[in-house]
């Protein structure tokens, strides 16, 4: 017996046609839930959006190529599993963006982990994106989240990437002010032994609070300080010979002379000592730690605290202020790209702005009495 020929012939299926004051309107049923959808008078769009759904809705054909390629049952846990395992080593990450790669991996793993990888819609990845976060944090995820389904795709779990077409909102502009040479001597004035130390290391060598902590008295040899720039250690400018100046020296023996038997020049006795996974010895700072530390210390002083707290500068400023320090007593600018172990001198010159307003010489040498007599 011959199928019973439709109604509304030239029409996508699921959708139908009805006429209403002499026009003829559109409207599309769902083929799961059966709910019915406007799709106004316009027929092909109304066939063209019919189609879009059908293919996207009619999932019976494709459930059962999924399952021949046995991905049917695979859910974004499964495929977050294989990311860390197979694409994170691959990325060479510095431990600090490696840890924040790792802690949104966990966090699409606890919201989306049960989703099956081929069943996730741009439109899913939009919602989640939009009813969790917003600003850098919107950025952030949303980077890592097309990321993980890039990599789905080179495995052959997704014919594209869902959320790559997500909405690419623009990352905060920087609130956080630079640190001025005035800051700088208030709050080294208030600081505690340790601090000082790690201040005038940062101001003079240009290293970062990760190199700061992770500093030893050993890393000191054929007079030169060994230093590798965590965050660029894979590139060869990242390892640096910095030479001991009689400055430098006399910091670290400040530092020996504290009284506390450490192997990190800078050090501290904490009031309650107990084992950490973030540090190899009682007496080290974790980056973590020596940031909070600082903290407390920066913002008991009235300079800082009449700003607001995402303006006052953290520690990460006296690099750049230390750069800006060594350009204004005229070290050129592949001087200080080296000792920051940049890979270029934008970078450097980036670091060197805004510490206060640049006039660039000029000569106005135009003689225009003959020209106005």
């Amino acid at each position: 017996m011959a199928p019973r020929a439709r109604k509304h012939k030239g029409l996508e299926p699921n959708l139908y046609q009805s006429e209403r004051k002499n026009t003829t309107y559109y409207r599309y049923k769902h083929p799961i839930t059966g709910a019915w959808h406007g799709m106004g008078d316009n027929k092909a769009k109304a066939n063209a959006a019919a189609r879009i759904l059908n293919a996207k809705l009619l999932t019976g054909g494709a459930g059962l190529v999924e399952r021949v390629l046995g991905i049917a049952d695979k859910t974004i846990s499964h495929l977050v599993e294989r990311f860390r395992a197979e694409r994170l080593p691959e990325l060479g990450l510095a431990a600090g963006t490696q840890r924040n790669t790792e802690y949104r991996l966990n966090r699409i793993e606890q919201d989306l982990g049960n989703r099956i990888i081929s069943t996730v819609t741009t439109q899913d990845c939009a919602e989640w994106l939009d009813n969790n976060f917003e600003r850098n944090p919107y950025v952030k995820h949303r980077g890592t989240l097309i990321d993980l389904f890039r990599f789905g795709v080179t495995k052959g779990y997704l014919q594209n990437n869902p959320a790559d077409p997500t909405y690419a909102q623009k990352q905060d502009k920087k609130a956080r002010q630079r640190m001025t040479l005035e800051q700088y001597k208030a709050l080294h004035a208030a600081a505690p032994s340790w601090l000082k130390i790690a201040m005038e290391i940062a101001l003079i060598t240009l290293q970062g609070r990760y190199e700061v902590c992770h500093m030893r008295y050993d890393a000191i040899r054929d007079g030169a300080l060994h230093v590798v720039r965590e965050k660029t250690k894979k590139n060869d400018w990242a390892r640096l010979r910095i030479m001991m100046t009689p400055e430098l020296e006399e910091v670290v023996r400040r530092s020996r002379d504290d009284g506390i038997v450490s192997p990190y020049i800078v050090h501290w006795r904490p009031s309650r000592i107990k084992p950490s996974k973030d540090t190899d010895h009682w007496s080290q700072f974790s980056p973590n730690k020596f940031g909070a530390e600082f903290r407390k210390v920066r913002d008991t002083l009235s300079v800082f605290t009449r700003m607001q707290k995402e303006e006052r500068p953290t520690f990460h400023e006296i690099r750049s202020l230390g750069a800006w320090l060594y350009e204004q007593n005229g070290y050129q600018t592949d001087y200080v790209q080296q000792l920051m172990a940049h890979g270029d001198q934008a970078m450097t010159k980036y670091y060197q702005q805004g510490h206060s307003e640049k006039w660039v010489q000029v000569e106005a040498g135009l003689c225009i009495n003959e020209l106005i007599s």
